[in-house]
């Protein structure tokens, strides 16, 4: 019988092939002996004539059996060998909620912790049995189908959270993923978003602490008693305007921290743009303002009575939200900018975007629109499309940051910046992010802003 060899770029691949070649060689072989060929089959001199012939309805019925011969033979090794994990998320940020694990298939949905339905969840997955597990969560999640892995897939890690990449849609099947652990006691960490906690803060910190521009201190205790930090860029003098950045009102928005990364990390740089927004600012950033929500890994948006970005009324239950108050009454902030996330799978939040207040302040729309304008032709073709322009006429004032800090008499500027998790064919990595941030820097140095010039208290 003929010996094939096929070259083929996996194992199973080269198994189907070989197995069908050589039964369609057997095959062969008793179709020439319908003409009345000798042929030897297992050694065996087998001659047939031409009356005796086998049909052609056999010979395709031996076909088919062949076929299928090869398929049923082939079938266990395209099914991968079902592998168990347990999950845990205790640590930093963690959040996972698990409804079953049975037979290489977790089931599990977001802890919403009495909260409103949202997406966040990120937890480590340990193997018991190497293979494949499949995690599965509800298909509908924050009123929208396939809502708990976005449009990169999942976040994922092999080194317990040191390092990170998004997953790719591979592996995702709708409201499930999988992943084969290749031995026992392997350990993956999974998010629906790259996380960053305060041990990434500190890092950050760190690697710039000889920088004599930057100063740490503490706004205030969170109301679990843990330290809120306060960065400051460049100092106060004549001329120089306070600025504040912050992000994390909402726990769950990590991709702002990354991008706000680079934007501290431009403005006490020796850049250009660095040296000359120092010369016109004092920047003051509050880079994880729900503390307590970012280390529990709480959802943070919609949390009852209501969120750290609706708590700007007269009465702010959270102490964040009043240590960020009284520091406007020390600094008269005229230029506030708070960097968020949007919702995750909806088509129209895969772009950045500018929302706040249109006519408050005064030029805050024409302000804003120069800003995007910039930081777009800055922007790489792998950023996410935008920054867009979607800030509203609103009839009053509504309790939340970039309300209270652009109806102040004397705001120049005041919005948000909303960032996308992981737009589908754009770089959302944290080394990207960091380089978007760093453009939104450059385009803050480069926008001549209207009303800069007015006089306080006109």
């Amino acid at each position: 019988m003929t010996t094939f060899t096929v070259a083929t770029e996996s194992s199973h691949r080269v198994l189907v092939a070989t197995l069908l070649l050589e039964r369609l060689a057997v095959v062969s072989s008793w179709a020439l002996a319908m003409r009345g060929d000798c042929f030897e089959r297992r050694g065996t001199p087998i001659r047939w004539s031409r009356k005796t012939g086998v049909s052609r309805t056999i010979w395709v019925f031996l076909l088919a059996n062949s076929v299928a011969a090869v398929i049923a033979s082939t079938a266990n090794a395209s099914d991968p060998a079902s592998g168990a994990a347990t999950l845990n998320a205790d640590f930093p940020g963690g959040n996972i909620k698990v409804m079953a694990n049975v037979g290489g298939t977790v089931h599990a949905e977001p802890d919403l912790r009495g909260d409103d339905p949202w997406f966040y969840w990120y937890f480590e997955a340990t193997s018991t049995k190497p293979g494949r597990v499949t995690f599965v969560f509800p298909e509908k999640v924050a009123g929208f189908k396939d809502g708990a892995i976005g449009l990169q897939g999942p976040a994922m890690s092999t080194d317990q959270g040191k390092s990170w990449k998004w997953m790719g849609t591979d592996r995702v099947d709708g409201s499930s993923f999988f992943h084969d652990f290749a031995k026992a006691n392997e350990r993956v960490r999974f998010g629906v978003t790259i996380p960053y906690v305060e041990a990434d803060l500190a890092v950050f910190v760190e690697k710039h602490s000889a920088n004599a521009h930057l100063t740490k201190s503490v706004l205030t205790k969170s109301g679990n008693g843990r330290d809120v930090e306060l960065l400051r860029i460049g100092a106060a003098g004549p001329g120089v305007e306070p600025m504040l950045v912050t992000a994390r009102h909402h726990a769950a928005e990590t991709m702002a921290s990354f991008v706000l990364e680079g934007f501290l990390a431009e403005a006490m740089s020796d850049s250009r743009s660095g040296a000359e927004f120092r010369k016109r600012h004092v920047l003051f950033a509050v880079p994880l303002v729900d503390k307590d929500g970012v280390e529990q890994g709480d959802q943070g948006k919609n949390r009852k009575p209501h969120d750290h970005n609706r708590d700007y009324g007269e009465k702010s239950i959270y102490p964040e939200i009043r240590a960020i108050k009284e520091l406007d009454k020390v600094h008269d902030f005229r230029f506030s900018l708070d960097f968020h996330c949007p919702t995750l799978v909806m088509e129209d939040h895969q772009v950045m975007y500018f929302v706040g207040a249109r006519e408050h302040p005064r030029h805050n729309f024409d302000n804003v629109s120069e800003l995007a304008l910039r930081i777009k032709r800055g922007l790489p073709k792998s950023a996410p499309a935008g920054p867009l322009v979607w800030l509203k006429a609103d009839e009053k004032q509504v309790p939340m940051n970039s309300h209270f800090f652009a109806y102040k008499e004397n705001a120049v500027l005041a919005a948000t910046l909303e960032f996308p998790f992981a737009p589908p064919g754009k770089a959302t990595d944290p080394a990207s992010c960091r380089a978007y941030g760093r453009v939104i820097l450059e385009a803050w140095v480069n926008t001549p802003f209207v009303g800069l010039k007015e006089d306080r208290g006109q």
